[in-house]
């Protein structure tokens, strides 16, 4: 149970860092300046997935969990430096670099301290809970720094605290005896399961798109900050309870269906969004939930352990930048079509999910 919190508490901090810059890159700068910032984050990701993956699989579970930790505690810091840019740009780089260890990380150790549970599935989507609960923290940070005009970089002073107070709890988890992969993991799992990554980076890159239109790209809309804060935060709220309920409902029904349920909820929702703002918001938010439960369990139970951390990681990290990145910056930049958008993801993620083997009860 420790291991189960303290991975959920780190994984909150990480995403609430990562989701309050992302959302102030679309408030407090310039489309370029902006954009520039809320890509870096995606960029930095995918090199983390590597860097921590290579240490998770050669090294220790546990001291890639803790690098990353201690690398989200110092980027909050360096954010804090007045009035420059590069202090900005380096400390989006350090938190996208620590999440994209932390996510496959704890998603890794969860799935295997709990390998031989029945819901294995509903346990990790617990983990994935720390999603909505950063984007909640991020937006009620929003809210009380647009209300009382607060310096918009001490906001960061709380993630550094979560940050410590998680460090407590995963410096002793518990992790199993890995057998260590005997080249660099990324380049193994490229070798020997490339298509797993491919269907992977295919599975997750229409939530991607999906979560970031919904909690982000929302906030270039003409409506007041707090009034679009408020929103985002009731949509996000279902998932509290709509995430655990998909998790487990992937251990019944199988992993694959809730996320087609989701893929169809989302063009469902790509309409709607079109012609009415809250309405929109809440479908979003609900077909995010069914599409992203499932993941920690997809992602970790397809690959080796000799390279699971690496593989689950990038495979994500990749898919982030494909999907968490574009799709909003192409909408803000182009004024590109979100109908579109949103069936162009939907596609590639349902041609993913139908080549892959379910893995619902599969021994790992």
């Amino acid at each position: 149970m420790r291991t189960l919190v303290g991975s959920i508490l780190l994984t909150i901090s990480q995403w609430y860092a990562f989701f309050l810059f992302s959302q102030l890159s679309f408030i407090e700068f310039n489309v370029v300046i902006g954009s520039i910032i809320f890509v870096l984050g995606f960029i930095a990701r995918m090199l983390g997935s590597i860097i921590f993956g290579y240490i998770g699989d050669r090294v220790n579970r546990r001291v890639a969990l803790i690098l990353t930790d201690v690398t989200l505690a110092i980027s909050s810091i360096i954010v804090l430096i007045p009035n420059n840019i590069y202090p900005l740009i380096i400390s989006r780089l350090l938190q996208g670099l620590s999440l994209g260890g932390e996510w496959g990380g704890a998603s890794t150790i969860i799935i295997e301290v709990y390998s031989e549970h029945k819901f294995r599935g509903f346990i990790t989507s617990l983990l994935q809970l720390s999603v909505p609960i950063g984007i909640i923290l991020s937006s009620l940070t929003i809210l009380v720094i647009n209300y009382y005009v607060i310096y918009w970089p001490y906001s960061f002073l709380a993630v550094t605290f979560l940050s410590l107070l998680s460090l407590l709890l995963v410096r002793d988890v518990s992790t199993q005896k890995v057998a260590r992969s005997k080249t660099q993991p990324l380049l193994e799992a490229i070798r020997h399961d490339w298509a797993n990554i491919l269907k992977s980076i295919g599975i997750k890159i229409s939530e991607s798109a999906n979560f970031y239109i919904f909690t982000s790209y929302i906030f270039t809309k003409s409506s007041s900050i707090s009034f679009l804060s408020l929103i985002v935060i009731i949509s996000i709220s279902f998932q509290l309870f709509l995430i655990p309920l998909f998790g487990y409902l992937s251990d019944l029904v199988g992993r694959r269906k809730v996320i087609i349920i989701g893929l169809i909820l989302m063009m469902t929702a790509g309409i709607v969004l079109t012609r009415n703002l809250l309405p929109g918001e809440i479908l979003m938010s609900v077909s995010d939930s069914a599409l992203y439960a499932p993941q920690s369990s997809i992602f970790t139970e397809i690959f080796d352990k000799k390279y699971r951390f690496t593989a689950s990681n990038f495979s994500y990290q990749v898919a982030s930048i494909l999907g968490g990145s574009l799709a909003p910056v192409l909408l803000r930049t182009n004024q590109s079509s979100l109908l579109l958008i949103t069936l162009s993801y939907v596609l590639v993620t349902f041609i993913s999910v139908i080549l892959i083997t379910e893995t619902k009860g599969k021994k790992i």
